[in-house]
C-alpha cells in the first residue's frame, strides 16, 4: 500500500471538498432552472369556443286574405221622359212674304204694331204663343232697328252668348240667356238677308226651363222660318196668318 504523505493528504481534502460544494451549487442552480422552467411552461390555453351567431328571427308580416265582399247595388230609378211631338201647320203672309210651320193648335195671328209719336214706317208682331212668349217682329230695314233689338239682348243677365246662324238661306245673330229658370232668346236677322220687299225680322222666345223639351221645340219652329218671293206668294202652301186689329 503506497503512502500518501500527510502534507499532501491534507491538501487534497479542502480541494475535494472545494470542488463537491462548487458540484452541489451546479446542482442546486440546475434544479432551480429547471423548476423555474417548469412554472413558467404553460399550457397552451384551450381554444375558446366563439358563440355562434344566431340568426335573427325573420319578422313575417301576416298576410290577411280579404273576405268576399258584398256589394250591394242600388236600384237606379230611370224616368223616361216621352216627348210627344205635336203635328204641325203650314202658315204664311202674303203680305210681308214671311212662313213657318208651328204646332197646329198654336193660335197664331198678325198685329200692326203703334209706333211712337212721329215714328215713320211700319212694324208688325206675329204672336205664335201669347203674353209675348214667342213672337216675331217684321219691319223696314230702313228703320235700323236690327241694330237696336241687338243692343236690347245684349243687356240681358247674365250676358248672352251670341252666335251666327244660318236658316233657309238667312244669316241671323243669335242671343241665348238662362236666369231663373227661363231661357230667353233672341234672333236678330241681317240686313243682307233682308226679304225681297225690303223687310227683316226678329224673333223672341222665353222658354220655361221646368217644361221638357220646349225650348228644342220653339227653335224647331224658328228653323222653318222664311221668305218667299211676291211670285211664290200665290203658290206657296201654307194657311194665311190672320190678321188682327
Amino acid at each position: 500500500m503506497i503512502q500518501v504523505p500527510q502534507s499532501q493528504r491534507i491538501t487534497t481534502r479542502p480541494y475535494i471538498r472545494q470542488n463537491m460544494k462548487h458540484f452541489g451549487t451546479i446542482i442546486l442552480v440546475l434544479l432551480i432552472a429547471l423548476l423555474l422552467s417548469a412554472g413558467c411552461t404553460q399550457s397552451a390555453p384551450a381554444p375558446v369556443s366563439q358563440p355562434v351567431a344566431t340568426a335573427a328571427p325573420t319578422s313575417t308580416t301576416p298576410v290577411i286574405t280579404p273576405m268576399n265582399t258584398i256589394t250591394t247595388s242600388v236600384p237606379v230609378v230611370t224616368v223616361t221622359v216621352i216627348h210627344y211631338i205635336v203635328p204641325t201647320k203650314q202658315w204664311k203672309d202674303s203680305e210681308l212674304h214671311i212662313t213657318f210651320a208651328a204646332p197646329q193648335d198654336w193660335n197664331v195671328t198678325t198685329r200692326r204694331m203703334n209706333l211712337p209719336e212721329g215714328s215713320q214706317g211700319l212694324k208688325y208682331q206675329t204672336d205664335l204663343v201669347s203674353n209675348d212668349i214667342f213672337y216675331i217682329r217684321t219691319f223696314p230695314i230702313s228703320l235700323d232697328d236690327d241694330q237696336a233689338y241687338r243692343n236690347t239682348f245684349r243687356t240681358w243677365d247674365p250676358t248672352p252668348v251670341q252666335t251666327t246662324v244660318t236658316l233657309n238661306g238667312i244669316t241671323f245673330d243669335r242671343f241665348e240667356s238662362t236666369s231663373d229658370g227661363k231661357t230667353h232668346v233672341g234672333y236678330v236677322a241681317q240686313k243682307a238677308s233682308a226679304s225681297d220687299i225690303g223687310f227683316s225680322s226678329v224673333l223672341v222666345y222665353t222658354a220655361d226651363t221646368s217644361i221638357p223639351f220646349e225650348r228644342e221645340d220653339f227653335d224647331t219652329v224658328v228653323a222653318s222660318f222664311a221668305y218667299f218671293t211676291k211670285d211664290q206668294a200665290a203658290t206657296m202652301p201654307g194657311e194665311e196668318i190672320p190678321q188682327v186689329r
